[in-house]
């Protein structure tokens, strides 16, 4: 039998060892509350949410602090935003991404003492966002390998689109040296010989120091040129590069080639320099006008008609301020008042633009311009002035001669009329139209020569002479000079001489026998008379 002692002392140790045990198991758990009260204790597994369409698939752990239990699955992708951005201020902007384009991220955070990593990446249709503990003490984090290869695999995607890009980009600190370069650049530093053939080293030199520093505007290009030693300054390359400031005073730039530009740009200059010598030695004086009516061009001679100093004219005048200047000057016809001549202005303009325009200018000077108006592409027009006054002084004086010839004719008392080649009455004097009843304004309301012909023979007694007149005027029989007589159906004798005119043409002259000097003899028989007298002179 154990003695008392024995026994009393086991079970006073069974009741101690009881005694401590439940100490430590509340303590156990008063530190563990207090934990749970601080924030979550992380293993190294992290959390992990997974969402389709904002919806909430993985199941939600009742420890969770950031997610509780019973949240709305629906609402849980915003309910999980405003749960994670206090850890980092790029979380919110960061998940917006992911939702709308799929974009990867991976940031860092602090909950508390816990140093925690948070990650997002797209996996088919369903986005994953991870949370995890990181071991910033040995140097590591913690990262979900699938968000980590998601972002290796953006890192490669863009470093193969930038490698593929036209233009060639790079990083400089603030002191110019590169820092990142993609293949372009690379490109360029082996093709000016940078490398010495040796193959590009890091870091490559900067090939635009002295011409980025300091950096384009915002929103703006920077035409810069490059050249190799060994090609000269006649393969010299351009370029259009832009800036931008990143934060802690590093550059990020662009160079896109500019040769075709340069080569377009050194084309169109030659082609305006051709134009400009080609406008200076025209006569005729010429005005550009661009879609806001100023004056973008003009030539010498517009100098010369318009009398308008260049000065004023390199003003840029506008349409309107070049029309009022040339009035001013009495270089364009004086209107009768101010009001018309805005409306000729208006009309110039108008006509200009659909090409309609076109005026005879009579100066008060005594000159005569030829204004005309044309449109130009992109809403621009153009007027051409051409002094004609030596023309319209020949016109007018050929005119004037005409009349004085038509005077003398018309002063005949002979009845003359023209036949032309083509077999028309091109000009009948007064006594002819008095004769035979013709249009007195002349012969351009008369009827075709062959009703002309038929109703003069209507008017006549039978003669073969208005035959003969119609067989010659239509070409069909031999054009030579040839007398007649003719008697009116009232018995007025008339004799008829038809002579070859220069061109083709034909002249018939009517006049009275004792005009001619003839004698005043009956036709008893007028178609053997004429016959005999055709027999004859042929």
């Amino acid at each position: 039998m154990p003695d008392l002692y024995t026994v009393v002392f086991f079970a006073g140790v069974s009741l101690f060892s009881a005694a401590l045990g439940l100490a430590l198991s509340a303590r156990l758990e008063t530190r563990a509350g207090r934990r749970r009260g601080a924030g979550p204790v992380f293993a190294d597994a992290p959390r992990r949410y997974e969402f389709r369409e904002g919806y909430l698939l993985s199941p939600v752990d009742p420890n969770d602090a950031f997610l509780p239990d019973g949240t709305d699955r629906s609402a849980a992708f915003e309910a999980l935003i405003e749960a994670l951005r206090p850890l980092n201020p790029d979380l919110a902007p960061r998940m917006a991404a992911l939702a709308r384009r799929g974009e990867p991220f991976l940031l860092s955070g602090s909950f508390g003492q816990d140093a925690l990593t948070l990650a997002g990446r797209a996996e088919g249709d369903r986005l994953i966002v991870t949370v995890g503990p990181s071991a910033s003490a040995t140097g590591r984090e913690v990262v979900d390998g699938a968000a980590l290869a998601a972002l290796r695999a953006e890192a490669e995607d863009l470093r193969a689109a930038l490698d593929a890009a036209p233009a060639a980009m790079w990083r400089q600190g603030p002191d110019g040296r590169i820092l990142w370069a993609n293949a372009p650049y690379f490109a360029l530093v082996d093709r000016l010989g940078g490398a010495g053939g040796r193959g590009v080293a890091w870091p490559p030199p900067p090939l635009f120091a002295g011409q980025v520093d300091p950096l384009p505007d915002a929103g703006t290009l920077r035409r810069c040129t490059l050249s190799s030693p060994a090609a000269g300054a006649d393969a010299a390359l351009s370029f259009e590069v832009a800036g931008l400031r990143q934060p802690g005073g590093d550059a990020l730039c662009t160079a896109l080639p500019a040769d075709r530009l340069v080569a377009a740009e050194t084309a169109l200059r030659s082609f305006v320099q051709t134009l400009s010598k080609t406008f200076a030695q025209l006569p005729i004086g010429l005005a550009v006008f661009d879609r806001r009516r100023e004056l973008m061009l003009f030539n010498p001679a517009l100098v010369a008609l318009s009398t308008l100093p260049p000065d004023f004219l390199s003003s840029r005048p506008t349409l309107v301020a070049f029309l009022d200047a040339l009035r001013d000057r009495q270089r364009a016809p004086e209107p009768r008042n101010y009001r018309a001549w805005r409306d000729e202005i208006a009309r110039l303009e108008r006509g200009a633009e659909d090409g309609t325009y076109q005026e005879l200018w009579s100066l008060p000077s005594g000159q005569s311009f030829r204004v005309i108006g044309r449109p130009h592409p992109d809403g621009a027009l153009a007027i051409m002035f051409e002094d004609i006054t030596p023309e319209m002084t020949l016109t007018r004086r050929f005119r004037g001669d005409l009349d004085l010839y038509r005077a003398a004719l018309d002063a005949l008392p002979e009845a003359v009329a023209v036949v032309s080649d083509e077999g028309r009455l091109v000009f009948a004097n007064a006594a002819c139209a008095a004769l035979w009843d013709l249009p007195a304004a002349g012969t351009g309301d008369a009827p075709p020569l062959a009703a002309l012909i038929a109703d003069w023979e209507a008017r006549c007694r039978p003669t073969g002479l208005w035959d003969a007149l119609r067989r010659a005027a239509a070409g069909t029989a031999r054009r030579a000079g040839w007398s007649g007589e003719v008697c009116l159906n009232a018995g007025r004798r008339l004799s008829a001489t038809v002579t070859p005119l220069p061109g083709g043409a034909l002249s018939l002259v009517l006049r009275a026998p004792d005009e001619a000097g003839l004698p005043a003899v009956a036709f008893a028989e007028p178609q053997a008379r004429f016959r005999s007298r055709r027999a004859t002179e042929d």
